[in-house]
């Protein structure tokens, strides 16, 4: 009778993780891929020195100019233990990166900046570093003559947080732009403290000024006195993504000091944004003209069972001509356009937040039936709701 062979366990891998800020959302994607494949995870306090000596299968780090952080990982990869970054804030250090699509994320705010009809657009940020330059990229080759604002450049780094500096140079600032104007934040929290200021200052959000932040963070997001936008960033597929490059760059992979001298060669792995949670600082649709603001109100809140031309111009004392030429000339697209818009804005957002069939969302956002939905959008989106609901979960 022949024996089974004696299986021996492969060795549990142990990966650091050197991740600053700690954002939930992208632990949550570490730990869900070290859950699968059995690592055993040891978190760095970044509030000490980094932990000398230490000899782990890996390490996944985010490198943003902390000097002691550089140093460990620079010792990581004299040793040949393999190390990825998850973001590109110090694309000299030679190493493997994960990163979100930074210039994505500027170009999906400048459509989103470009649907809701703003003619004018800013980036704000506390400092500058290569990673807000990539944001700004993406949101400049939409917006060429976008201006940038940097807190840093008008105020020394030891008093950025200074609130009485923050007000005393961005009040003047914020009174001078081109007024309506979409402004895209470098993060969330640095949109909150824009929200503030305008508040503060009298200027309306988002009829003036409408902010936009980066990150997603639903707490600071939905916790102000007007909830604000915010562009999804995905940072959970970047925490697994990265973990999984790790994975394939640890050993017993002979060929892994190979594979990671070839990818640190080339462009980082970037992972897609994944569209704007909308909310009310940037709910709006910028026109200077009274009538068709008026207009774009009364069809935002009926656009389920819209009024026709006729009825619309009757509402507002106009004729049907004048309509047409206010939506055509100032805002670029029809009036049933706009409806469409807006029934198709509102289907994106429940197959992105909940679990309606395709049916329900049909019905909920007014179309005729189910097929005339996914027709419209497949036209709109270049794919069916159901697909797209797919691509985007996953």
């Amino acid at each position: 009778m022949q024996k089974a062979k004696c299986q021996i366990p492969a060795k549990q891998r142990t990966v650091m993780l050197m991740i600053n800020p700690p954002i939930p959302l992208r632990y949550d994607g570490i730990v869900r891929y070290a859950r699968e494949h059995g690592w055993r995870l040891t978190i760095a306090n970044r509030l000490v020195r980094a932990p000398s000596g230490w000899n782990g299968d890996g390490a996944l780090v985010t490198l943003r100019g902390d000097a002691e952080t550089t140093r460990f990982v620079k010792g990581l990869v004299e040793r040949g233990i393999p190390v990825v970054d998850l973001t590109s804030y110090m694309p000299e250090i030679d190493v493997p990166r994960v990163i979100p699509d930074y210039r994505e994320a500027g170009c999906i705010a400048a459509g989103h900046f470009h649907e809701i009809g703003l003619k004018h657009a800013a980036w704000f940020s506390t400092i500058w570093t290569n990673v807000h330059s990539l944001f700004f990229e993406g949101l400049a080759s939409r917006w060429p003559n976008a201006e940038k604002i940097v807190l840093s450049d008008s105020v020394p780094v030891s008093k950025l947080d200074d609130i009485d500096r923050f007000e005393q140079v961005m009040k003047p600032r914020l009174k001078a732009l081109p007024k309506p104007i979409g402004i895209l934040t470098y993060n969330d929290e640095e949109a909150t403290r824009l929200l503030s200021l305008c508040l503060e200052t009298g200027i309306a959000v988002p009829d003036e000024i409408a902010i936009l932040g980066i990150g997603n963070d639903t707490f600071l997001c939905e916790n102000q006195p007007i909830p604000i936008s915010s562009v999804i960033d995905d940072l959970e597929s970047n925490g697994y993504a990265a973990a999984k490059l790790l994975d394939d760059l640890m050993p017993p992979s002979l060929r892994a000091t190979e594979k990671m001298r070839r990818l640190r060669r080339i462009s980082p792995i970037l992972v897609p944004c994944k569209g704007i949670a909308v909310r009310r600082s940037t709910d709006t649709l910028a026109v200077e003209n009274p009538i068709l603001r008026k207009a774009l109100e009364i069809l935002k809140s009926s656009f389920v069972n819209p009024p026709s031309t006729i009825q619309l111009a009757e509402t507002l004392g106009i004729s049907r001509a004048t309509i047409d030429r206010l939506f055509s000339f100032e805002l670029g697209r029809t009036m049933h356009s706009e409806i469409m818009r807006l029934k198709l804005a509102k289907a994106k957002d429940m197959l992105s937040s909940g679990d309606a069939s395709i049916g329900e969302i049909a019905d909920a956002c007014g179309f005729c039936n189910p097929g005339h939905f996914v027709n419209s959008f497949s036209r709109a989106f270049g794919s069916p709701p159901g697909k797209w609901r797919h691509e985007k979960s996953g």
